[in-house]
């Protein structure tokens, strides 16, 4: 079954995008409505602390209604079915903060190979600034191009690396090719889930606050008994690709963190206990 493919972007930016596996920046809110969103966010981490930044790290859309709200953005659903077409789920959503002048960087890599994507299925990332993400402070780049094909990857222990199983292409990167992803609050970027893309260290008094929000349409499983879970946050699954979850009505609800923790543990396993 093939779905005509609708939305907002003009087709330039559309063949833009399969060409070069990345576009920005596109407007997703005011600059008024991120601040206010960041204002959500940063009053969570001192109430929350450490268990909070659990929290933010993997689908808070669960637990937290303005996440919800965050992945549910109109002018961004709307860039996404220009690409993927109208039946759209959001299949997770990862906050990516450096603090001031932190060390952590992120290696070149890939999403795909490390992401847990289920068979037959295709993401394409929005990361949505809630603060300005520029060179000083440790903005996404990545490599126009690089998105045709799966790279191999080695593994470090580097602790300066923020991935979280220190991978990193095994391809040498020239940095000269690399096209800086600058973004204003309210902003946001798309790429593939096989670009290479990586990020330096803060060297800024400037807080970078982003969230990514993966994005998939449904598909046809191969596999029968499906139980894996999505947000489904426009149209409709013709395929029953994915069991619908819930929408939180109240931050941290228990029953809400019960099932996130649920959740997070069958897709990542160990990985998530950690």
């Amino acid at each position: 079954m093939t779905t005509a493919t609708t939305g907002t972007l003009p087709p330039g930016q559309v063949d833009g995008y399969r060409q070069n596996g990345f576009l920005f920046p596109l407007d997703a809110m005011t600059a008024d409505q991120a601040a206010s969103y960041r204002a959500k966010l940063e009053a969570f981490e001192a109430e929350y602390g450490e268990r909070g930044s659990a929290i933010l790290r993997s689908k808070a859309h669960l637990v937290l209604p303005w996440v919800n709200e965050l992945i549910r953005l109109e002018p961004v659903l709307d860039a996404v079915e220009s690409v993927l077409g109208p039946d759209l789920y959001c299949w997770g959503s990862s906050f990516f903060i450096k603090n001031p002048h932190h060390p952590g960087y992120v290696a070149w890599h890939q999403d795909a190979p490390f992401s847990s994507i289920p068979k037959g299925g295709e993401i394409i990332t929005a990361w949505i600034a809630l603060a300005p993400s520029i060179v000083e402070n440790g903005c996404l780049k990545v490599v126009a191009g690089t998105h045709t094909k799966e790279a191999e990857h080695t593994f470090n222990s580097d602790g300066s690396n923020m991935l979280s199983q220190g991978q990193e292409i095994a391809v040498e990167v020239d940095e000269n090719d690399a096209t800086l992803i600058q973004l204003r609050p309210g902003q946001f970027s798309l790429h593939h889930q096989f670009i290479f893309h990586g990020s330096g260290p803060s060297h800024s008094d400037e807080r970078r606050i982003g969230i990514a929000v993966r994005y998939m349409k449904p598909f046809e499983r191969e596999e029968e008994g499906n139980t894996e879970t999505a947000t489904l946050v426009r149209g409709s699954d013709p395929y029953g690709a994915f069991v619908p979850e819930p929408v939180p009505t109240a931050d941290m609800a228990p029953e809400s963190v019960a099932y996130l923790d649920e959740q997070l543990v069958s897709r990542h396993g160990d990985r998530y206990r950690k």
